[in-house]
C-alpha cells in the first residue's frame, strides 16, 4: 500500500444539502464502497475516532474509513458499549463526511435503540449524515455473554436492508456476529454458530459479514468456505499476517480500536514519564513537527 501523503483535500469536493451530503456524491461513494468488497483482494479498513484521524487515513490513501465505537467513546471520555448519546455520533459522522472524500462506514453497535423501528431511525440518521456503510452487531457482553435471538436479529437486518431502496443509497450493511469476540458458548461450537448466523444474515440482506475475535486461520478458512458473502475480520495478534489473510480470501480487515488504543498508549507513556521521572523526552521524541502537522491537516 502506498503511504505517500496526497495533496490536501479541496473543499469543493464536499457539499451540504441542508444537513446532508450531496446525494450524487453519496451515491457514488456507496457504489464504490460496495465494489471494493467484491474485488479479488483484501482491503484494510482503518477505524477513526475523530475527524483528525479520519483525515489522516485519507491522506495516507486508504480506500475508505470506518468509525470505531470504542474510539468515539474514548474521545468523548466514556467507555465503549453505547454509553454516549447517539446524537453525538451523528454529529461526528457529519463532520467526518463533510471533511473527507472517501466512503465512511459507521459502527452503531447494537443500534442504540430497544426496538427495530428505533434502530431503523438511527440508521437513517447515519446515512443522512453522509455515511455509506453501517455495522450492526448481535452480541451482549453483560451480565453473561450472549447473542441476540436469531429471528430478532434477522428482522433487524431485513428492516435495515429495506432502507437502501427507501433512501436511494445502496450502503454496505455489515452484519457482525460476536460469537468469537465475546466467547459465547463452548469453543468447539463457535464455528458452526458463526456460520449459521452469517448465512442467515446474508440471506436477510447483509452485504458483508463481520466476524471479529481471536480466530485461528484454519477457522477463518472454514468461515470463508461456508459463507457466500465477503468476510470481514478484525486485526488481532492472531490475525496479523496480512498476506495469509488475503490468500485465505478475507475481503475486509478492520483495524478496530487498535489505532486509538495505540495513540492513548503513547499518551499514557508520555504523561507517566512526566509524572514519575520529571522528564519530557517521550513528548519530544518524534518527527511530527508543528509544520508537518499543519501540512497534514491543511484543507
Amino acid at each position: 500500500m502506498n503511504h505517500k501523503i496526497i495533496n490536501p483535500i479541496n473543499n469543493k469536493n464536499t457539499y451540504e444539502m441542508g444537513t446532508n451530503m450531496d446525494i450524487t456524491k453519496q451515491l457514488y461513494l456507496a457504489k464504490q464502497f460496495q465494489e471494493i468488497h467484491h474485488r479479488n483482494k483484501m482491503f484494510i479498513l482503518p477505524n477513526a475516532w475523530d475527524i483528525g484521524s479520519a483525515v489522516t487515513y485519507e491522506k495516507f490513501n486508504f480506500p475508505a474509513v470506518g468509525t470505531t465505537s470504542a474510539g468515539l467513546a474514548y474521545s468523548l471520555g466514556y467507555s465503549d458499549g453505547e454509553k454516549i448519546d447517539f446524537e453525538h455520533i451523528v454529529q461526528i459522522v457529519k463532520q467526518i463526511t463533510q471533511r473527507i472524500s472517501i466512503p465512511v462506514s459507521v459502527d452503531i453497535e447494537l443500534g442504540y435503540a430497544d426496538t427495530i423501528d428505533g434502530i431503523v431511525e438511527n440508521v437513517t440518521k447515519i446515512i443522512e449524515a453522509g455515511a455509506v456503510g453501517i455495522n450492526i452487531e448481535d452480541g451482549y457482553s453483560k451480565p453473561t455473554p450472549y447473542l441476540e435471538n436469531l429471528d430478532i436479529q434477522i428482522k433487524k437486518i431485513q428492516a435495515i436492508s429495506k432502507l437502501k431502496e427507501k433512501l436511494g443509497i445502496p450502503f454496505v450493511l455489515n452484519a457482525r456476529t460476536c460469537v468469537f469476540f465475546i466467547k459465547v458458548g463452548k469453543e468447539e461450537e463457535r464455528l458452526s454458530i458463526a456460520i449459521e448466523r452469517a448465512n442467515a444474515f446474508h440471506k436477510s440482506g447483509a452485504d458483508c459479514i463481520f466476524i471479529p475475535g481471536a480466530i485461528e486461520e484454519c477457522n477463518i478458512s472454514k468461515l470463508i468456505e461456508n459463507i457466500p458473502a465477503p468476510i470481514n475480520i478484525l486485526a488481532t495478534p492472531m490475525t496479523n499476517n496480512l498476506e495469509n489473510l488475503e490468500q485465505l480470501g478475507v475481503r475486509r480487515l478492520s483495524l478496530g480500536s487498535a489505532p486509538v488504543r495505540a495513540a492513548y498508549s503513547n499518551l499514557i507513556e508520555t504523561v507517566k514519564q512526566i509524572q514519575d521521572e520529571n522528564k519530557i523526552s517521550k513528548l519530544l521524541d518524534h518527527d511530527f513537527s508543528y509544520e508537518i502537522a499543519n501540512k497534514l491537516f491543511a484543507r
